[in-house]
């Protein structure tokens, strides 16, 4: 009985440090995903704030630019101020007051995401393509296929 007794209290210790360890792993990847966040925030907001000079006869797109700009900058402001249970939290109890606006936030920012993505792996392909086909251009009055091949399937 002492035996199990003893058996049972090192399996628990070693559960015990074990979910700590992974407690802490989880909070320093939580902790780094929140810098990132608001360092991303944080560059956005430059740049619509960059992109609000640029609408020089624009009033309200300026204005509503440079709201984004500023609102961003709160952002990253607030995510590096806030440990990540209470932001957590917060979040959650946005989401629970505010569902259509919380819902419509996170459907908003999945399409631009997949915009970005789908932007990101265009000029990826546009890049690749250009390097593949680099070939000389042909000169006018010159024919561009002149072997057997290109007769027989009509080019010439």
């Amino acid at each position: 009985m002492a035996t199990a007794n003893k058996a049972k209290d090192t399996i628990t210790e070693t559960a015990t440090e074990v979910a700590d360890k992974a407690k802490d792993r989880v909070e320093t990847a939580a902790e780094t995903a929140k810098a990132r966040v608001a360092e991303a925030a944080a560059e956005k907001a430059q740049e619509f704030d960059r992109a609000s000079d640029a609408f020089r006869d624009s009033d309200f797109a300026r204005q509503a630019t440079a709201q984004v700009a500023d609102t961003l900058t709160n952002v990253a402001h607030a995510v590096r101020d806030t440990d990540f249970a209470s932001l957590q939290s917060d979040v959650t109890e946005f989401a629970r007051r505010n569902p259509l606006v919380f819902f419509g936030g996170a459907a908003a920012l999945g399409f631009v995401a997949a915009r970005a993505m789908k932007a990101s792996e265009r000029a990826e392909i546009d890049a690749r393509a250009s390097m593949r086909h680099d070939y000389p251009s042909v000169p006018d009055g010159q024919r561009a296929y002149t072997d057997q091949n290109a007769h027989r399937w009509g080019y010439v």
